[in-house]
């Protein structure tokens, strides 16, 4: 299987689309928003993709923002890879894309912000030299008992 590792162009939209949706996510969505990224600061946003035979197999969402403190930092988010290519160094491939890109547009950093349970994505990181600089807390308090 020929897979090649490239920044998406609009002419990839519909298959991006497709590609969240069979991941069962919503591209509209994804595009809109990021919990990174401190409000109205992004100044970039791209995906870095994985294609074989015009089909999008595995996609990251690049944002480019910058932070006070320490200038340029791209965040890195919805980070997904077909099943069937899960085992295969592809996820490796996109992150050193991601890298290339960071490099290339003289970042300070990169982050990224990954679910304890994803085990498999923060071993990806690790391999590729981030490393953790917190863990964080979710805490919600509910008021109503869910009627499901």
């Amino acid at each position: 299987m020929d897979i090649k590792v490239r920044i998406a162009t609009a002419a990839d939209r519909a298959a991006l689309e497709r590609f969240y949706s069979r991941e069962g996510l919503d591209f509209q969505s994804l595009s809109s928003r990021n919990s990174l990224v401190p409000a109205r600061t992004s100044k970039e946003t791209m995906y870095v993709i994985a294609v074989s035979s015009d089909m999008v197999v595995a996609s990251l969402k690049l944002d480019v923002a910058n932070d006070p403190k320490i200038g340029e930092v791209g965040y890195i988010q919805h980070f997904e890879i077909e099943d069937a290519l899960e085992q295969t160094d592809i996820g490796l491939q996109m992150l050193q894309k991601a890298i290339e890109i960071a490099d290339n547009k003289n970042l300070r950093a990169l982050d990224a912000s990954v679910s304890e349970e994803r085990a498999d994505v923060i071993k990806l990181y690790a391999d590729s030299e981030f490393d953790e600089v917190r863990k964080d807390v979710y805490l919600r308090r509910n008021f109503r008992p869910s009627p499901f």
